[in-house]
């Protein structure tokens, strides 16, 4: 019941979300303002880091659809109420109508994981990565994946790649410090 009445509401936003979207710009990981942010957070130059990284996925959350951009908007706030299944269903449509939108995608990987689909959260994340190799939060996700799988050799290199592109995130320094540390009895 619960399923139908998530699709019902997914439907319901499909519908009216013409009507309800305002013009915005259109972004998404082809942005260039990308490139400046990302030189910002890894030259030093960054005031602000955290304020940099809400930039940089701001820009991401914008599909040049703007009907996926609301699905998306959605489907935040369904993940955020903890209504996986919306969320899902909602993705799932944002996706069919900008598939390039690596942010919807980054997303419903973590819609699976939550909802214990692994398989699934790991080839969202490759569709993510795929369009925008930079995305440092689905690297720290698959890094959390390979840690939890016991592979700490391969989560050491994705954490190297979280940091190459945001070396501001303190949780990743601290792993990635911790699994050195685990790991220097073998050539790193």
């Amino acid at each position: 019941m619960r399923f139908l009445m998530s699709f019902l509401a997914a439907m319901a936003l499909l519908l009216a979300a013409p009507l309800l979207t305002a013009p915005r710009a259109l972004a998404d990981q082809t942005d260039p303002a990308l490139e400046a942010l990302f030189l910002e957070l890894r030259d030093g130059s960054v005031i602000d880091a955290e304020e940099t990284t809400n930039r940089i996925i701001e820009i991401w959350a914008q599909s040049a659809s703007p009907t996926a951009s609301l699905l998306y908007q959605r489907a935040e706030l369904a993940y955020e109420n903890d209504d996986y299944d919306l969320a899902q269903i909602l993705l799932t449509h944002a996706t069919g109508l900008a598939p390039n939108f690596a942010q919807a995608w980054a997303l419903s990987g973590m819609v699976a994981r939550q909802q214990g689909d692994p398989e699934r959260a790991l080839r969202a994340y490759d569709k993510v990565l795929a369009l925008e190799p930079r995305h440092f939060p689905v690297r720290l996700q698959l890094a959390d994946m390979l840690l939890s799988s016991g592979e700490d050799r391969a989560a050491y290199d994705m954490l190297q790649e979280v940091l190459k592109w945001n070396p501001h995130i303190e949780r990743a320094r601290k792993q990635a410090i911790r699994l050195r540390n685990r790991l220097s009895g073998e050539a790193i």
